[in-house]
């Protein structure tokens, strides 16, 4: 690892930990919470299970939490992750808009 590479990581993990006490009144800013912590998790080596965005806004969280991620922390494994929670809420809608038999 770099030292630039050390560095985005601290100052991405600090404002990560330094918002992540707020209430966000609005989903437009969110990026914590269940899903999006898995997958920073994820980025940074963690091996658990992934869990998945239950809704739209999760997916959301998800999307605003990679795109700050440091750009060496965006690798297959990451983007694969991220894929795999989009396939979850798009199943998931999918299902829901179904017409009734």
């Amino acid at each position: 690892m770099t030292n630039e590479e050390y560095e985005a990581d601290i100052a991405f993990l600090l404002a990560r930990a330094g918002g992540a006490n707020c209430c966000h009144f609005s989903d437009d800013e969110r990026d914590t919470g269940m899903s999006s912590n898995s997958l920073v998790a994820i980025a940074y080596g963690s091996t658990e299970k992934q869990v998945m965005p239950s809704d739209r806004s999760d997916l959301a969280a998800c999307k605003r939490a990679y795109s700050k991620l440091p750009e060496h922390r965006k690798t297959v494994i990451v983007i694969a992750a991220l894929e795999a929670a989009r396939e979850v809420i798009a199943n998931k809608y999918a299902d829901l808009r179904r017409p009734n038999p």
